[in-house]
């Protein structure tokens, strides 16, 4: 269901007041993005902030359903999306990204809109989704959001940690970049992206940076802490050659880091000769749990 809309250039006029973004008195820099998370019952969100630039890092939400021929209320479903840092351009009066994607049944589309002030960054959201009779959406008009800025675990700025709280990890060390969450049964919204060394779906070449996954992933957490999630998906491509790939990251939860291996096998076949196969990594990934900035 998920594509991936291409970043937009930021206007130098509008991202004037991010290049003094400042966590704890030092200016953000590519090696150390200033991150900000915000939490409701109706929605999660996060972003960061990297040389003068705002990337959307989640959305995930409920929306409410229905069908309309004849109109009945199904209730509400959870939607997630931006399976990857997505860049933010500047609007007439926000910052903005908006994402979609669908079939021959149906289709859906996200926008997000924020200003960042501070340790905060304000805002609003929708998402609509149609497929045949079947709608789904956040109402006639765009839901507010809040995000406030986190710290790394340990950061003399990282407020203490709150029991029975969802776990946030980031982490950005090549090859991989990685944002997920943690509870005690499941890692979810695992999202990032990682460089390739094969190429992937019908048209990306190798070398390039991509989602790790189409949509947001989830797996469920084991014994030991530990997680592993494997998705297939097949295709072909514009020349007519068929491909399948087989896509898997595992890794375990620690009290301070997520880190584990992220594999990506992509299988080709031709219409004449044999199979053709070409692997990216394993490739090693470490996510740093992150916190509320004290005070925020």
């Amino acid at each position: 269901m998920m594509g991936r809309k291409r970043h937009s250039a930021v206007l130098a006029s509008g991202m004037a007041a991010l290049l003094l973004l400042v966590a704890g008195g030092a200016v953000a820099t590519a090696a150390s993005p200033t991150v900000y998370v915000g939490d409701a019952k109706q929605y999660s969100v996060a972003f960061k902030a990297e040389e003068g630039q705002v990337y959307v890092l989640e959305l995930a939400g409920s929306a409410d359903c229905y069908y309309t021929e004849p109109h009945e209320d199904v209730g509400q479903q959870a939607f997630s999306v931006f399976p990857a840092p997505t860049l933010m351009h500047q609007g007439p009066k926000a910052l903005t990204a908006e994402e979609s994607g669908g079939s021959l049944f149906g289709g859906w589309y996200s926008t997000i809109r924020a200003n960042l002030s501070g340790d905060q960054v304000t805002g609003t959201y929708s998402y609509d989704e149609s497929e045949e009779s079947f709608h789904c959406d956040t109402g006639f008009s765009e839901t507010p959001f809040a995000a406030t800025r986190y710290e790394p675990a340990g950061a003399p700025g990282a407020a203490p940690p709150k029991a029975g709280e969802t776990r946030v990890y980031y982490g950005s060390e090549e090859p991989i970049e990685a944002f997920l969450r943690a509870d005690g049964k499941v890692v979810g919204g695992i999202r990032g992206t990682f460089v390739s060394q094969c190429p992937v779906g019908r048209r990306q070449p190798a070398g390039g940076r991509y989602a790790l996954f189409a949509h947001p992933a989830f797996a469920k957490r084991g014994d030991k802490s530990g997680f592993r999630r494997h998705v297939e998906s097949s295709g072909r491509t514009h020349s007519g050659v068929q491909f399948r790939e087989s896509i898997s990251i595992a890794g375990r939860v620690e009290d301070g880091a997520i880190s584990g291996t992220y594999t990506r096998v992509r299988t080709s076949k031709p219409k004449k000769g044999q199979a053709q196969r070409c692997a990216t990594g394993p490739l090693g990934f470490r996510a740093t749990r992150y916190l509320p900035a004290a005070g925020s």
